[in-house]
């Protein structure tokens, strides 16, 4: 990804269709929409992607709740992926996705009771911000989107 910027919310980053990414599941692939990523400043508990370009793929905006993030260096971010996702639809639709696999994961591996009590909270709160159009869910974007000319 190409870092855009940092602003008051944190660090924007952007990646065009057709760019290489590798995932721990799948291994490489090609993203097939544009993703506007940011990378909040303060340690939270999640990372929030914008997805247009590709009127198949149905997600506007896709919420990781993940482990804090750690910026490692300054091209290389540790996220640790804790499964639960909110995701926006085209069609203005909002769920919590992947609460399944999140109560498996947190009992296979273990996870802290601290851990699962802030991803679930956090993914409540973000469900709430989106439906609130709070920031950085709002128009925060815009000046982003109009950087890689959309």
């Amino acid at each position: 990804m190409t870092r855009l910027g940092n602003d008051d919310l944190g660090t924007w980053l952007y990646a065009p269709i057709g760019a290489a990414a590798s995932y721990a599941k799948s291994g490489l692939a090609v993203l097939p929409v544009n993703f506007l990523t940011l990378i909040p400043h303060e340690a939270k508990w999640w990372v929030s992607t914008w997805m247009w370009g590709n009127p198949t793929v149905d997600i506007e905006l896709y919420v990781d709740i993940v482990h804090p993030p750690v910026w490692e260096s300054e091209s290389c971010l540790r996220v640790i992926d804790l499964d639960l996702d909110v995701i926006r639809h085209r069609d203005g639709t909002l769920e919590i996705d992947d609460e399944a696999e999140f109560e498996s994961h947190s009992v296979a591996f273990g996870y802290p009771a601290s851990v699962v009590a802030a991803a679930r909270s956090t993914a409540d709160e973000i469900f709430a911000a989106i439906t609130a159009n709070a920031s950085p869910f709002g128009s925060e974007p815009r000046r982003w989107l109009a950087a890689v000319g959309n």
